[in-house]
């Protein structure tokens, strides 16, 4: 891998948010409750995994679709972070610290995706590709006159 998607804040926030994640689950794991510890676990490396696949994508459309899907992610994870909480799987001071690092991501994306967003309207518009009937012109032969 490059250093480049290395030096995103976001990424490195991503990357030690599922750090943080994993290490408090796997101290509180039991048995009964491996598959919802799993289930966490494996949000949080996606929030970090869309991340990095953002990086890689060429044009701002695929870069923001990517973000968005780690936006998503990240609020999965806080879904399933309150979840654990409320059935006594995380301790309350786990909680705090990892929803306060969950808000640093959030900010961040939230930001890359305003940046996506204004380069994509600053983008001289382009004819689309028509996805049905082909378009009407004075003289062919779909003219109505």
């Amino acid at each position: 891998m490059s250093t480049g998607v290395r030096e995103l804040r976001v990424w490195q926030e991503s990357v030690a948010l599922a750090g943080d994640v994993i290490r408090t689950l796997r101290h509180n794991i039991r048995r009964e409750t491996k598959s919802v510890s799993d289930t966490i676990m494996a949000t949080a490396m996606e929030v970090g995994t869309h991340i990095a696949d953002g990086y890689g994508r060429h044009g701002p459309e695929d870069q923001r679709q990517s973000y968005s899907a780690a936006k998503c992610a990240l609020l999965r994870l806080e879904t399933e972070l309150a979840i654990a909480r409320h059935a006594d799987l995380l301790p309350a001071g786990a909680f705090t610290e990892l929803t306060a690092r969950s808000g640093t991501v959030a900010r961040l994306l939230g930001g890359y995706v305003v940046y996506l967003d204004r380069q994509i309207d600053e983008r001289p518009s382009q004819p689309r590709a028509s996805h049905g009937t082909p378009p009407i012109t004075p003289g062919s032969a779909h003219d109505p006159s």
